[in-house]
């Protein structure tokens, strides 16, 4: 192969969880989270080179402790990963990895895409300022909590929830650029929520789609801010994050369902964008303080008095 060629080939980038053997036991790819691919895999001893990649890899310890020697970029780091540790790799740099025993991990492989939009967004800096930096085998409360977060939301399969996701996935944007960039820390902030129009356009958006898996970047698309903000403004104007917003109206509109009493409760579930019927019950009791079932049977009490009275009247 020509030299120029095999520049052209160490320069390529990959997609880093394509790469790895395969033991896999969870992955976001099916559920289509905007800016990351989360997967919890199961690694045995092994050894491996990897180019540069092409997402910003977060790799957090939820197993027992390993030793760990990564070569990134030329250096090496070495030393023992205990339980709740990070690795932070950035994208474009060529690393190798090798571990001593079994290990279970969370990969949180970021698109440096979305990095820079949050960047530009919340702290106004140009996209070009923003560098990534490695960090090897270190304690991050924050992102540990961000991870099981997310690590729940592939857990609970029929409970995900597109919308909380994404918004835990701005945070943990967030957090890397402050904690883990080149950049000015200072994260601009807003007050005073979302003007009345944009409210009631937001809300007009998430009521007559309240059914679907609604994406932030859609609802914020649709009042001209970015995903970052919306989130932040909508909670200061409702009192409630949008993912609760939604939650919160597909109760309403399952309620009112059962109380015309055409439907069973498996089929509302499904007509107002709840998986099963489970998982209406679940939020209806915590929201409502009573089970779909005390409202259906309190329903057909006053459906069956109401045609008794008109029987007598007749």
């Amino acid at each position: 192969m020509p030299r120029s060629e095999v520049e052209k080939e160490r320069q390529k980038t990959i997609r880093f969880l394509d790469e790895l053997p395969n033991q896999l036991i969870l992955s976001s790819k099916p559920r289509g989270w905007n800016g990351i691919v989360t997967e919890y895999r199961h690694h045995s001893p092994d050894e491996i080179a990897s180019p540069p990649m092409a997402q910003h890899l977060i790799t957090l310890n939820c197993g027992t402790s390993y030793q760990l020697m990564q070569k990134l970029d030329g250096r090496i780091y070495e030393g023992q990963v205990i339980k709740g540790d990070i690795i932070l790799t950035p994208a474009h740099c060529p690393s190798e990895w090798s571990w001593d025993s079994e290990v279970d991990v969370l990969h949180l492989c970021l698109e440096p895409a979305l990095v820079a939009k949050v960047a530009i967004e919340a702290i106004e800096v140009d996209e070009v300022r923003v560098e990534v930096l490695n960090r090897f085998a270190a304690a991050d409360l924050q992102i540990q909590h961000l991870g099981q977060l997310l690590l729940s939301e592939l857990q609970n399969d029929k409970l995900a929830n597109r919308l909380y996701a994404e918004s835990l996935v701005n945070a943990l944007a967030i957090h890397v650029i402050r904690e883990y960039s080149n950049i000015e820390k200072n994260v601009r902030q807003y007050s005073g929520g979302l003007s009345k129009p944009k409210l009631q356009q937001a809300i007009a958006h998430i009521q007559t789609s309240f059914n679907q898996d609604l994406s932030l970047d859609e609802i914020a698309a649709q009042v001209n801010l970015s995903a970052y903000h919306f989130a932040r403004l909508f909670k200061q104007s409702t009192g409630l994050a949008p993912h609760q917003f939604q939650i919160r109206y597909r109760v309403e509109q399952a309620k009112e369902l059962l109380q015309a009493g055409q439907m069973t409760i498996s089929e509302i579930a499904t007509a107002v964008g709840f998986y099963d019927q489970s998982h209406l019950s679940r939020h209806f009791k915590r929201i409502v303080g009573v089970s779909p079932k005390v409202i259906q049977q309190e329903s057909k009490n006053v459906l069956w008095i109401s045609k008794d009275m008109q029987d007598r009247s007749a």
